[in-house]
């Protein structure tokens, strides 16, 4: 097989392949390259999964995100405080939902609503939320006052949904509300992250 010497010939100042490469190709790739700096070892940040892994989140077919399936854990407290969370959720985001400056990106009103159109409405808003990049939304299910008896039906429903039903695949965490977002009357969630 002959090889190439790069000295006279047809073809001026070829050279032979290096590497599967001609120098040529090899000088222009450095110019290219040349103004690229490598990662930051110590920042800890991955670009791709570690192979192996098998941590890559995958699209589904439809191009939507993959979400967790897990269900969220649903605490009750004495005070009437609701909070809802996953195994995984970070101190700082329950910090955060329960912080009087939280501020919240979209909400949703869900006075007037059978339990049944509440769950379908609450599983649209987050689904769109989530999408849209928001992560801090308000949903409003009312105290109850002028239910049947006083007691605040959608309030346990929500809950409900947002723990363990559709909805719960677009929520992070979820807690009463601050005060200022409407105490009893309403849940601030922070939803999962858009991927």
């Amino acid at each position: 097989m002959a090889r190439s010497t790069g000295k006279g010939g047809k073809g001026g100042d070829r050279r032979g392949p290096v590497g599967g490469r001609s120098e040529a190709d090899r000088a222009a790739l450095e110019r290219a390259l040349s103004d690229v700096k490598p990662l930051n070892p110590a920042s800890k940040k991955r670009v791709m999964p570690a192979p192996g892994s098998g941590s890559a989140a995958r699209p589904s077919s439809r191009g939507a995100p993959i979400r967790p399936t897990e269900s969220l854990v649903l605490e009750r407290e004495a005070n009437g405080i609701i909070l809802g969370k996953r195994s995984s959720t970070h101190a700082s985001i329950l910090d955060a939902l329960e912080d009087p400056k939280l501020e919240v990106q979209a909400e949703c009103d869900l006075h007037g609503q059978t339990a049944r159109e509440a769950e379908r409405q609450v599983l649209r808003f987050v689904r769109e939320a989530q999408r849209s990049g928001r992560r801090w939304v308000l949903i409003i299910v009312g105290k109850g006052l002028h239910s049947p008896g006083g007691k605040a039906t959608l309030k346990s429903s929500v809950a409900e949904a947002l723990s363990k039903r559709a909805p719960a695949r677009f929520v992070l965490a979820f807690r009463t509300a601050p005060r200022h977002l409407g105490g009893t009357g309403a849940f601030v969630a922070r939803l999962v992250d858009r991927l």
